[in-house]
């Protein structure tokens, strides 16, 4: 015999499983684009997507919100200006169809159980999972911030370098952009090669800008677009005094890095201490007993 727990939550999870079962048979077909796009193969249970796009499509939730163009402008940065939105409804169709499915499992499984218990632990599980993706999505962007903010001075060094042996900006970028593969040189390239395709100079170093969002890239961006503006006379001394200053952050950077290795050690460090100092007083304690 049911009890009203059981009771409540069978009138609940009936309907929304039902509405789960209709959306996963009938709507695959029509969002087939998206779950066997490249972005959707980085998910688990990707063919199920097709339920989260539909109730992204019947609870009217779209990418033009104040918080979406927030999170679609740091996508931006990872995926790039064109791939962002579209990256976003990805992002939204995964996380809508991990909490729907976990939250019909759970109800069902707590109706079965009997159990209040279960029912929370789903709500948690739910609830870290978006948590785990938004996170996921935050890692990737610090450490591209990182990788780009560590290379900035070795790039500032030979900019440096070739405009002071004459070469002009345009020249000199280009060069120093094949110079290595990692994310800075690759959008160095990506900005040469809209240059050449007839974008104006001033307006590639602004996107360059806009694509590698840090502030010291900004900075040294500006320097740049201020000098094309005035001439280049001063150019050669301003990059060689932010490159002095680059390293300098550099070497902090590096400098707090080996300070956070070292308090991450010191944990396991005490949890051996305190293991050897249990494997040398027990036998000790227990002659004395």
């Amino acid at each position: 015999m049911l009890n009203w727990f059981q009771l409540g939550l069978l009138a609940v999870s009936t309907p929304l499983t039902m509405v789960w079962l209709f959306l996963a048979m009938t709507k695959g077909k029509k969002y087939k684009s998206y779950t066997e796009s490249v972005f959707a193969k980085e998910f688990q249970m990707r063919e199920l997507f097709c339920v989260g796009f539909s109730a992204m499509a019947l609870l009217h939730i779209n990418t033009k919100s104040r918080k979406a163009q927030g999170k679609i402008k740091q996508i931006s940065e990872i995926k790039g200006k064109k791939y962002a939105e579209y990256y976003y409804y990805i992002l939204q169709g995964a996380k809508i169809t991990y909490v729907y499915t976990i939250l019909v499992v759970v109800l069902l499984l707590a109706v079965l159980a009997d159990s209040q218990e279960a029912l929370l632990l789903g709500l948690v599980l739910g609830g870290l999972t978006v948590a785990y993706i938004n996170l996921s999505l935050q890692d990737k962007l610090t450490a591209r911030r990182q990788e780009l903010l560590m290379d900035l001075p070795q790039v500032l060094s030979k900019l440096t370098l070739l405009v002071n042996s004459g070469m002009v900006l345009r020249d000199a970028w280009k060069k120093a952009s094949v110079t290595g593969s990692r994310i800075l040189y690759v959008e160095m390239q990506n900005t040469s090669l809209e240059i050449e395709n007839g974008v104006m100079e001033v307006e590639a170093y602004k996107n360059f800008a806009e694509r590698c969002n840090i502030k010291e890239i900004r900075k040294f961006t500006s320097l740049i677009i201020q000098n094309l503006q005035k001439g280049n006379e001063e150019l050669a001394y301003f990059l060689k005094e932010m490159s002095d200053e680059m390293w300098e952050v550099k070497k902090n950077e590096v400098k707090q890095k080996g300070e956070k290795a070292n308090s991450k050690l010191l944990f396991p460090v005490l949890l051996i201490f305190i293991g050897i100092l249990v494997m040398v007083l027990v036998p000790v304690m227990t002659q004395m007993g």
